[in-house]
This record gives C-alpha cells, structure tokens and sequence, in this order.
C-alpha cells in the first residue's frame, strides 16, 4: 500500500537509494538561492529532506527532477505550495524556493510584449511578481556601452501594465542604459502614477536627459517609500526653475545615494549615503541639490542631519602625490558638524592606488581624526575603518598610525573625558587585509594598544 504519511508515493528499499539521493542533491545542494536572503541547504541537511519511500507505486519510480517541474506549476499558488511543504519532506526545498517573491527581468520591447501576453492569461490572485528589473542592456555594469543601450521599453511596459495588471509587484529596478527623450514618450509618467502598489525605486547606472525627467520619474509613484539611486549620469545639470513645484509621495523618507552625477572632485572619494527624512519633499529637495554638487562638504551641507550612514575613501586625493615630498600634505577635510543625526560611519584607506611611503606617514591619516571629531558624540554608532594595503607593502606601522589618529579623535590624551561624551557607541570596528606575516604582528600591537588607549571601549567589547 502506499504511505501517505509522508504525502510522497511510496517504493521498496531496494530501489538504489544511493541514486535517489543523488537526485535530490542535485537539485537542492548545487542550485543558488534565488534571493540573498534564501538560505543554502548543506549536504547534510538534505539528506534528512530526502523522500521516504518504502513500498512501489507506478508514481514512485518517477524521478525526483519531474516532481520538480510538477510543483513548478504551483508557482503562482503560494497557499497550495505551502501545503506541499508539510506533505513531504523531499518536497519542502522546491516548496520553498517557489513560495520565494517573484522577479521578473525585461531587457527589451519583446520581452515586454512576451510577459504582457502571459500576465493577461493568468488570473490575478495568481499575479503574484514582487520585483522587477527593467534593463537596457546585458552588458557588464557600468561599461559605456551598457549606458548607451536604449530603455525604450520602459514606455511600452509603463504603458502596457498601467492600472494594476501587477497588483503585487512593490519594487522596480531601471538601469543599464539611456533614458532618451525621443525614446520615452512624456506620457510615461501618468502611466507610472498608476502603480500604486511600487514602494520601492532603484535607479542604477542610468543616464538621464536632465534634473527634471529624475524627478518627475519620482514623483510619478504616489507611495513611493524608499529611493535607490547609484551612478547616475545626466545630460543636463540645470536644476529646474524654483517656481516648480513638486509633489512626491508622503511617505518617501528613505533615499540611497551613490555616485549622482558628481565631478572628478567627489567621485573619487566614493561617498555613499543613506538618508531618513521627514517628507517625501525634504528627500527631493535634497536630490535636486545634490545632483548638482560641486564638491563634497556641499553636498553633506545638503543632507543636514537628515543623513543616517555615510560611506567615503578619504585619502584617495594622496593617489597623485610625491611620496617622497618633505611637504606637509593637504587632504581636505570631510566635515560631518552638520550631520548631527549620522549613526554609521565607515571610512575606507586602500593601498592599491597609493604610495606605500605615504601610507606609512603618521600625518596622513590627520585627516581621519579630524572628520571622527567633527561627529555628533551623542548619537554616532559605529565606526568602522578598512584597511587594505597593497600586500607588496603591507606594514603594521600602517595599523599603529590607523590607531593613534583614531585615539585622537575620540580619546585624546590631553581630554581623556572626551570618550564618554559617545554615549550611544556600540561598535568600533578595524579590519586589515594582509598577509600572515603582518596579520601576527598586528594582532600583537593591538593587543598592546587597544586595552592602553581605549581601556572603556576596549572592557566592554565596542572596540575590536
């Protein structure tokens, strides 16, 4: 008879258990998640997810890979897929992984057309897509030519979907490539504010005809909630007439920044940015000035204290100097006084494109100490350095000047009560990546250094 028990057609032990096995580990160990989020399943434990069989039935000699396809059917039925999971304990990894979000990737007209026709013969409580990517190009991140393919087919999606034919979909994703006006018909923003179930919008190397298209994109989403925006480029930098009023969502106090259009000046550094406004009109009075910035302490004079994590390589302007120069060197300052709500700050020294000599000079690191102590005591978080020098150069004395320069911004031996101004630090974080060689030494100084200069920090595990 079969066993129902476990829900899966049944099948005498003689049957090679060692294929079946293989079968499933196939399935389940090697394929990769399909979110970051989705767990890999070791060995180990899928074995113990294998189905049990015990007597033959005709439906237990079919292989594991068919009833993979099978419940591929289930897709769009969460609630029935959730029951396959109880039912058998072979079936619980596909179970799960088909019961994950679903995304769904246009990079042309024809795939747009394509996913229209399927979405109009699926009923709508099956309609259950969550993300979706609309790009321009397939080419690698980034590469001029990728930024060149056209996004033309985000005016036949908008204009195709619009009026909840996606009633789940809460994430849209543009980029690789050029947003062209001719391209693009205007009538694609009325088509967006139909989408009113979109919370989320990522903008990502993306080229833009002006300020105005960039905004009136984010306006067109009337419970926008968070903003995405990384290396974005514009062909016109004019910002729009101050008469011109616009009316975001209420609800979009979350904006993700990197690279928008900035000069040499600001690119270099890398900053990268999270901010928690009180408005959907803060966040794109903050975005129309900071596309525009001409250097970085205007564009942190813009985010006031609305800023919440702030990112940046402060010595990459040392990249072209002489290391061998007996003058005093100038980095400018990166001055964070404004930002009196900034939790997070993560600073980045890499080696790779600096002269070893200058790494290994005390002073260059000054301009480190000085960015630390311009931060509101009372409300930063973290700190967190990254060192990773050149391992052709690397030397501990790079990690003992890291230290003293920290010392200094939040401890300093002439204001020793300066520390216990940090009231809300939990983690003061130093990463190195080196060799073995210098990874012993190092851990030999911060023993000796870190209980000495840090003694409060260091007793209370903040600082490691």
């Amino acid at each position: 008879m079969p066993n129902e028990i476990e829900g899966q057609p049944t099948a005498p032990r003689s049957l090679a258990t060692f294929e079946i096995e293989a079968r499933v580990l196939r399935d389940i160990e090697w394929r990769p998640p399909r979110e970051s989020r989705e767990p890999v399943i070791s060995r180990r434990d899928a074995l113990g997810l294998l189905p049990q069989f015990y007597l033959e039935t005709a439906a237990s000699r079919i292989p594991v890979g068919i009833w993979d396809k099978i419940l591929a059917y289930l897709q769009g039925e969460p609630e029935t897929l959730g029951i396959a999971e109880k039912v058998c304990k072979g079936w619980y990894p596909i179970s799960h992984r088909l019961k994950q979000p679903g995304l769904k990737i246009c990079g042309s007209t024809e795939a747009v057309y394509l996913y229209a026709h399927h979405i109009q013969t699926t009923p709508r409580p099956r309609r259950v897509l969550q993300f979706l990517y609309l790009e321009g190009s397939s080419a690698k991140q980034g590469s001029r030519a990728g930024n060149r393919r056209s996004l033309a087919h985000v005016g036949t999606f908008a204009a195709m979907f619009a009026g909840g034919l996606l009633p789940r979909l809460s994430s849209l994703r543009i980029g690789n490539g050029e947003w062209t006006l001719g391209g693009i018909g205007q009538s694609v923003f009325l088509h967006f504010s139909s989408f009113h179930s979109i919370t989320h919008l990522a903008l990502y190397y993306i080229t833009l005809p002006s300020i105005s298209v960039l905004l009136r994109v984010v306006c067109a989403f009337d419970r926008l909630e968070q903003l995405d925006i990384s290396h974005m480029r514009l062909l016109d930098t004019r910002v729009p007439l101050a008469s011109r009023r616009w009316a975001p969502s209420p609800s979009l106090k979350q904006l993700y920044f990197w690279d928008l259009n900035w000069p040499n000046e600001v690119h270099r550094l890398d900053p990268y940015g999270t901010l928690e406004t009180s408005s959907g009109s803060e966040t794109v009075l903050f975005l129309s000035n900071a596309v525009s910035c001409s250097d970085l302490n205007q564009l942190l004079h813009y985010a006031g204290k609305a800023l919440r994590e702030f990112r940046i390589y402060p010595l990459e302007p040392l990249s072209c100097v002489n290391p061998h120069s007996i003058q005093r060197l100038h980095v400018p300052d990166v001055d964070l006084s404004r930002n009196s709500g900034l939790r997070a700050l993560w600073i980045g020294i890499s080696g790779y494109s600096m002269p070893p000599a200058l790494l290994e000079r005390a002073e260059t690191y000054d301009v480190i100490q000085r960015m630390i102590s311009s931060t509101c005591p009372t409300v930063l978080e973290e700190i967190t350095i990254e060192m990773r020098p050149n391992p052709s150069a690397a030397s501990p004395l790079i990690m003992s000047h890291v230290l003293l320069a920290l010392r200094r911004a939040v401890s300093p031996p002439d204001h020793p009560l300066t520390l216990e101004k940090y009231t809300s630090m939990k983690s003061v974080a130093l990463q190195v990546s080196t060799d073995e060689t210098s990874k012993r030494q190092i851990e030999v100084d911060w023993a000796n250094l870190a209980p000495i200069w840090f003694p409060s920090l260091y007793s209370r595990g903040i600082i490691r």
